[in-house]
């Protein structure tokens, strides 16, 4: 079988374009996936099934939300208020947005401050 560079390989070791890109989406988070299952308790070099699954759920989480998102608010557009309002009901969920949002808006005064500063 030849590859899209003219390349020959083996039928067991090809793969189809949408199989490479399950792939490149299943590894998206994976590493910073890994690094917070040990900080949550986890062994140092979690089971990369649990990592996978994980991420799995992430990445599902994100794309119902993302699309729940994009039906409430602007068309084709996803702000960060539709967010808030989709998770105003998850409390822990929420407060940890605000948390975030108010962290990102003081690290964007720091840096605004920092580069007056410097001229």
């Amino acid at each position: 079988m030849a590859d899209s560079d003219g390349t020959k390989q083996s039928p067991q070791h090809s793969k189809s374009s949408s199989q490479q890109d399950l792939d490149k989406k299943k590894r998206l988070f994976f590493k910073e996936i890994r690094c917070m299952m040990y900080g949550f308790g986890d062994d140092t070099n979690p089971y990369t099934e649990s990592a996978e699954l994980i991420e799995e759920l992430v990445i599902e989480f994100i794309t119902e939300l993302t699309h729940k998102a994009l039906q409430i608010g602007r068309p084709g557009r996803v702000q960060v208020e539709d967010i808030v309002y989709l998770i105003q009901k998850d409390a822990r969920k929420y407060a940890r947005v605000k948390d975030l949002l108010t962290m990102n808006e003081e690290l964007k005064k720091a840096r605004r401050a920092f580069d007056e500063a410097k001229f």
